[in-house]
């Protein structure tokens, strides 16, 4: 993957307190793009609907992370 960008759909209508719903975009190595939605559920703490590559969830929990969108975990 290459490019690998990601955003937020923060006026989709979906509640934010429970959900994340965001979109990604990334060039694959046969150079051809692709592009999706992610939806990030907050109290399951994963996300649902069709799998996705653990590459790409590992870097969108990342994206996460950074954005302060996760809320702290007890440890």
């Amino acid at each position: 993957m290459h490019n690998l960008t990601f955003g937020f759909f923060d006026d989709s209508g979906v509640s934010r307190r429970n959900r994340i719903l965001m979109f990604y975009s990334f060039v694959k190595e046969d150079r051809l793009g692709r592009s999706g939605i992610l939806h990030y559920h907050l109290e399951e703490q994963r996300f649902v609907g069709p799998r996705h590559a653990r590459e790409l969830t590992e870097a969108a929990l990342a994206f996460l992370d950074r954005s302060g969108r996760l809320p702290a975990r007890d440890v």
